[in-house]
Order: structure tokens, then sequence, then C-alpha cells
């Protein structure tokens, strides 16, 4: 069994897509001005981190497992 790894198009799009799921977040904490918008934004800092750190692991799972050839 012949194993391929994911190919740099599969992470360029996860790349992008990371930078792209986290402009949202950081704009917010950037923009807060009170301490109520500054803790509404890390939460979400947080836990678009979190969300993104599961589903980039998922990703790389599924990529390899997809990637693997049988002669």
């Amino acid at each position: 069994m012949k194993k391929n790894k994911p190919t740099t198009q599969f992470w360029r799009v996860l790349a992008i897509g990371n930078i792209l799921a986290m402009i949202y977040p950081v704009s917010l904490l950037l923009r807060a001005d009170g301490s109520d918008d500054n803790l509404f934004a890390i939460v979400a800092l947080i836990g678009s981190v979190f969300l993104l750190a599961v589903f980039d692991a998922v990703s790389i799972v599924v990529a390899g497992a997809l990637s693997t050839s049988e002669p």
C-alpha cells in the first residue's frame, strides 16, 4: 500500500480558510471599546481558534485517508 501526502493545494486552501476565518474575531477584538465588548471578542477569538483546531485536525486526517492509494 502506497501512502501519498496531501498536496500543496490542500495546505494552501487550509491556510487561506484559517486566515479568512480569523479575520472576524480579530476585527472584533480590535474594535472593542468597553469591557463587555472586549470579553465577547476574546471569547469569540478563543472559540474560533478551538473550532479551527478541531476542523484542521479532521481535515488533515480525512485528506490523509483519501490520499492513500492501493495498487
